[in-house]
């Protein structure tokens, strides 16, 4: 009896004994198992977290690509020597007859198609390939390696107005296994073309009480659809094509003279309200009734389409009847700004852009709805197109500003233009009056002027207004202004 519950106790504790083993290997087994699939999920985790991180910089290499191919119209120079840049450049000429994106028709340059691209630089081609992605010379070298352009296409815009369709693929990763695609569109600033710094339907006024202030320009032309009115002979400058080019005013010279400056009047020309017929001593270089024969250049620039831009690309507002400017058109009281708040710089660089004041009724502008702005800042930097009278007073000295004199005649290349140092400037770019301008002091400009009605002195003959003809303006090129930009709502990512 003992020996048999002997046995069956030992058998009992042999029992436990292979339980205890059998959850002990259950536990060996459940904690490996939870190991392994740990390590599996960690790195299945790694490979998604790199993966996301190659489609990250595919994406953004591509995004930076497009930043570029916009930096090369602005600076075809940009890229490497020899490669053609003729795509870049405006190949067409616009209903003025000045060079463009655009035809006469408003057709872009760009007409090609995703299938049949304009321009197509593919780095399946080991030429394109040295071009986007060669380490020392590459037009894509600031990405380092981190990844690659792979192809570049430039074709015309799917939206009317637009100027082309820019389409980056990029890779990143081994062998450039996670690929990006970004598509955008670019517009263009149609920049009307500007051949004379001044430009104006009369200067001064016929008053015999009235006298007449200083406009004159340096470095380009002086257009009056009508008659000018000035003070003497000899305060007009001489054309020379010995003359110093400086940044000096007329007012500071020993013998006023310029090497392009042309005086164009439709009418006559009147000195001391005198014509001038009855004076001696009249500059050469001052030329009336040039109306109809030979006939003035007159630069239109329409009110539509610059509206249209405005809105687009640039700053519309709307105007009261106290000179208030309302962003977007809407007038809404307690929210109008002076006209002074809204074109002031704080120096060169601060691009106010493309900045559109509208009439008072927002329609094409006449003599009975043009409003009155009164501009005093410091500063200002941009292309102001104002549909409306302005009073222009100097708010304070100005700013120096470094530009380049226009090339010699018969020369374009920009190593022939030399550097100058304009102290005092006031206005870097252009004012356009669908009204008059009334100046008070002595103001600078380099860029234009121009002026639908009368520019004319407020300060019975105490006032100066010079302007320094900018030369890019010929075609079309406001310093500071971008010739292209995205298009709003045009960014497009494809896989």
């Amino acid at each position: 009896m003992n020996t048999s519950m002997g046995r069956s106790g030992s058998m009992v504790r042999h029992d436990e004994r292979g339980m205890a083993l059998l959850a002990v290997l259950m536990v060996v087994f459940l904690l490996t198992l939870l190991g392994m699939t740990s390590m599996q999920l960690a790195g299945q985790e790694m490979v998604s977290a790199s993966a996301l991180q190659e489609e990250r910089l595919a994406h953004h290499a591509a995004e930076a690509a497009v930043d570029v191919v916009m930096g090369w119209f602005h600076d075809p120079g940009l890229l490497s020597q020899g490669t053609e840049v003729t795509w870049l450049t405006k190949r067409l000429v616009n209903a003025q007859g000045d060079p463009s994106y655009f035809d006469a028709e408003g057709r872009a340059q760009f007409v090609g198609t995703g299938a049949d691209p304009d321009v197509v630089f593919d780095a399946a081609n080991l030429q394109h390939d040295r071009l986007l992605n060669d380490p020392q010379t590459g037009w894509f070298k600031s990405l380092k390696g981190l990844a690659r352009i792979l192809k570049l296409r430039v074709y015309g815009a799917t939206r009317p107005g637009l100027l082309c369709t820019v389409e980056v693929t990029a890779g990143a990763g081994p062998a450039s296994r996670v690929t990006k695609t970004v598509s955008v569109e670019f517009g263009a600033y149609a920049v009307p073309a500007l051949h004379a710094p001044i430009q104006s339907g009369t200067l001064g006024a016929e008053s015999a009480q009235y006298r007449p202030g200083s406009v004159l320009a340096h470095w380009g032309e002086m257009v009056v659809r009508g008659s000018a009115y000035f003070t003497r002979p000899e305060e007009i400058p001489l054309k020379s094509g010995l003359a110093p080019i400086t940044g000096q005013a007329y007012g500071e010279m020993a013998h006023r003279e310029d090497r392009w400056l042309t005086i164009r009047l439709g009418g006559d020309a009147y000195f001391a309200q005198l014509p001038a017929e009855a004076w001696s001593g009249v500059p050469l270089n001052l030329h009336t009734h040039q109306e109809p024969v030979p006939g003035l250049k007159v630069d239109q620039w329409d009110y539509d389409t610059l509206k249209r831009m405005a809105k687009q690309f640039g700053q519309y507002y709307g105007i009261d009847r106290e000179g208030l400017l309302y962003a977007g058109g809407t007038i809404q009281p307690g929210l109008g700004r002076p006209a002074a708040d809204v074109f002031a710089s704080t120096g060169p660089g601060d691009h106010r852009g493309l900045i559109f004041v509208d009439t008072l009724d927002g329609t094409a502008p006449r003599q009975d709805n043009l409003g009155t702005i009164v501009l005093d800042q410091e500063y200002a930097e941009g292309l102001f197109v104002v549909n409306a009278h302005v009073l222009w007073k100097t708010g304070a000295y100005g700013k120096p500003v470094s530009v380049l004199s226009p090339p010699p005649e018969g020369q374009q290349t920009l190593g022939s233009r030399v550097p100058v140092q304009l102290p005092g400037i006031h206005l870097q770019g252009v004012l356009y009056a669908a009204g008059d301008v009334r100046y008070a002091g002595h103001l600078k400009v380099y860029g234009g002027v121009v002026a639908q009605g009368a520019i004319v002195d407020s300060t019975n003959g105490s006032g100066m207004l010079e302007v320094w003809y900018n030369h890019d303006l010929r075609e079309g090129l406001v310093q500071g202004m971008p010739l292209v930009v995205v298009a709003p709502g045009s960014w497009q990512a494809k896989m």
